[in-house]
């Protein structure tokens, strides 16, 4: 393993003390990568990211986490939720040896049960800052890395706990201590509000919400039917990009096939280009469970269009 797991004290004190000498990954990337596209960066984060993200939620090969990064994709998605913790283990697995090279995102967040006294008051405070203390601490362990790239608040739904002052205090100190670069939520359309308030607060750095050309989208899994309005969602996005705040689109592919003209067919290809094509995307997260879908979704990431 390339990095000794950290202990709980060695994690607060960690927290308490800025870590020197932790640099970002840079558009060089060298070693086991092939030549990929040109990276992007996450808002003003300092971070740069392939177009396209693997997101790694629904999968269980870390073959397949492994053959997308040798493509050169060089972000992965993953969160303390998915599999009970069991995906932060695969990609930890799948970046052993080459974790620098890596862009990691991981989420974590606040369950209503884990908070008796709903983050009222000091002890109420105390609630949220050892939960999530707790959680980062697990991911960290699970990832086998003393650090994380981008720490996601996630599927945020409450504002007064998103933007509690105890919240907020937690992710900022672990910024300010290396053990996440840069901190951020995500969410779902019908909580526009979210964004919408974080472009006036200016505080979180990454926002991660569905986006694609149908402004709607069938779940996969559960089969649940979303829509949003797009022109509105597109004013929200554009005044974050302006403002430095990165933005990561997922479902980019659940609004279903896309063509910009008569001429060229409907396709998967055309849908996430149709994203990446706003300048306010930072990278588009596609869960890709096959060789062959990394292979179809990689072999244009040079596209004139981007």
């Amino acid at each position: 393993m390339e990095k000794n797991i950290i202990t709980r004290k060695e994690f607060f004190t960690k927290a308490l003390t800025a870590i020197a000498g932790v640099s970002l990954v840079s558009k060089n990337m060298t070693g086991f990568l092939s030549p990929g596209p040109e990276l992007r960066a996450v808002g003003k984060t300092g971070i740069m990211v392939s177009p396209i993200c693997f997101g790694a939620p629904r999968t269980n090969d870390e073959s397949l986490i492994k053959y997308a990064l040798a493509k050169g994709i060089n972000f992965i998605d993953t969160g303390r939720a998915y599999g009970n913790g069991n995906n932060e283990k695969l990609v930890g697995r799948s970046i052993a040896g080459i974790r620098r090279n890596v862009i990691i995102q991981s989420k974590i967040r606040l369950e209503k049960n884990e908070l008796p006294l709903k983050g009222k008051g000091r002890k109420g405070a105390s609630e949220i800052r050892n939960v999530l203390s707790e959680k980062l601490q697990a991911s960290l362990h699970a990832l086998n890395t003393d650090y994380i790239d981008i720490l996601l608040y996630h599927e945020a739904t409450d504002e007064n706990l998103l933007f509690h002052q105890e919240t907020m205090s937690f992710f900022s100190d672990m910024k300010k201590s290396g053990v996440i670069k840069a901190h951020g939520f995500s969410t779902h359309n019908d909580f526009m509000n979210l964004p919408d308030r974080n472009n006036s607060e200016g505080f979180y750095d990454v926002i991660m919400l569905p986006f694609n050309h149908n402004g709607s989208f069938n779940h996969s899994l559960t089969g649940s039917y979303s829509e949003w309005n797009q022109a509105k969602l597109i004013s929200i996005l554009t005044e974050a990009g302006n403002k430095g705040i990165g933005v990561i689109a997922m479902k980019t592919c659940s609004g279903g096939k896309y063509s910009p003209s008569k001429d060229i067919e409907p396709s998967y290809k055309e849908a996430v280009l149709w994203v990446l094509q706003h300048k306010f995307i930072s990278s588009a997260s596609i869960a890709m469970v096959n060789f062959e879908q990394i292979n179809e979704h990689v072999s244009w990431l040079k596209d004139q269009r981007l």
